[in-house]
C-alpha cells in the first residue's frame, strides 16, 4: 500500500511540515531518538515543539500518535477502557496502546499535568523493559526499536506541577531532552518579512515589509518575557505573527486594528499593558536595525 494510503488506528502520516530550525533541534532530536527512543522537548508555549515532533515524525517516516494530557487524563484513557457500544460493553483502545500496536511516534504534550498512574506506566515502557501490561486484554505489550516516545512540557505553566512530576526523577531520567526556545529575533523578522513579501498585494506592503516584522517581533518578544515573569498570561507566537502578516499583506489591514486583533487574547485587565507594549515597539529605530540586518547577512 502507498504512503498515502497507509492508515493507522489513532495514528496519521505528516507531510509538508515547516520548521525553523536555525538552532540545530532536529539533528539532535533525532539522534536521540534513534539512539535512546525517549525524547523530552522543554519549552513555553510557541515555541515551535508540536512542530519540531511533526517534522521528526515526517523525517522518520513514520505515523504520529499524539495526545495533549490534562489534569484528567488518566492511565486507562491512554492505554485501553470498556465502554458501552450497542449495548454491549467493549474495549476502547487509547493512543498508547494504538502506537504499541503499529509502529511509529507517539507524543504526549503538557506532561507536567500527568498523574502518578501514567508516569508509572511510562515507566517501564521508557526503561529496558519497554512493556505494558493490559489487564482488559489480558496481554502485555512490548514496544521495539521503532517505536519512539516523546514528552515535552511548558516550565511556565507551574500549575500543572502537582509534585509527582517534579519528584519522579525515575521517570525523568529515561528521557534526553532539549530546551527548544523561540526564533533569534534576527531570524523570525526575515521569517515575518519574507512573508509579507512573498503574499503582499500591494507594492506598499512589500515596501513596509520589513517596518512591520520589525515592529511586531519586538513586541512579541516583550510579551515573551512578560510571560515569564507573571505579567502576561499569554506570548505572542511564531505562529501569531504570521496570522498578523498574512492580514498585513493580503487584507491591507492597519497596524492598529491588528492589534486590536491581538489584544483580544488577552484579558481586559491586561490589554492596556499589551498596547502599550506595542507603542513602546512602533518607537525603534527600524532603519539602524535594517543596516544591521544588512551587515549581518
Amino acid at each position: 500500500m502507498s504512503e498515502e494510503k497507509r492508515e493507522f488506528s489513532g495514528g496519521k502520516l505528516v507531510k509538508s511540515i515547516e520548521f525553523v530550525d536555525n538552532s540545530g533541534y532536529i539533528p539532535k532530536a533525532r539522534a536521540i531518538l534513534e539512539v535512546v527512543g525517549n525524547l523530552r522537548l522543554v519549552g513555553e508555549t510557541g515555541t515551535g515543539k508540536t512542530t519540531l515532533v511533526h517534522k521528526l515524525a515526517e523525517l522518520l517516516n513514520v505515523p504520529l500518535f499524539e495526545t495533549v494530557l490534562t489534569e484528567d487524563t488518566t492511565r486507562w484513557d491512554l492505554l485501553a477502557c470498556d465502554v458501552l457500544k450497542a449495548g454491549e460493553t467493549v474495549t476502547r483502545n487509547g493512543i498508547v496502546l494504538n502506537w504499541l500496536l503499529n509502529e511509529g511516534m507517539c507524543y504526549l504534550d503538557g506532561f507536567n499535568y500527568a498523574k502518578a498512574s501514567i508516569l508509572s506506566l511510562l515507566e517501564p515502557l521508557g526503561d529496558f523493559r519497554g512493556t505494558v501490561y493490559i489487564p482488559e486484554l489480558e496481554k502485555t505489550f512490548k514496544r521495539s526499536n521503532k517505536h519512539y516516545l516523546v514528552i515535552s512540557y511548558n516550565p511556565a505553566e507551574k500549575s500543572g506541577y502537582s509534585g509527582t512530576f517534579l519528584s519522579n526523577i525515575a521517570t525523568i531520567r529515561r528521557f534526553e531532552g532539549l530546551v527548544v526556545d523561540y526564533l533569534d529575533a534576527t531570524s523570525e523578522k526575515r521569517l515575518i518579512s519574507d512573508l509579507i513579501k512573498e503574499r503582499a498585494t500591494t507594492t506598499e506592503a512589500k515596501r513596509d515589509a520589513y517596518d512591520f516584522a520589525s515592529k511586531f517581533v519586538e513586541l512579541a518578544r516583550k510579551t515573551r518575557d512578560f510571560y515569564k515573569r507573571g505579567k502576561l498570561r499569554a506570548p505572542l507566537t511564531t505562529g501569531n505573527l504570521k496570522n498578523y502578516a498574512l492580514l498585513f499583506a493580503t487584507q491591507n489591514m492597519h497596524e492598529t486594528d491588528i492589534i486590536d486583533i491581538a489584544s483580544s487574547m488577552y484579558p481586559e485587565d491586561e490589554r492596556d499593558q499589551f498596547k502599550r507594549l506595542f507603542e513602546e515597539s512602533g518607537e525603534i529605530d527600524v532603519e539602524k536595525l535594517k543596516k544591521g540586518a544588512e551587515k549581518s547577512n
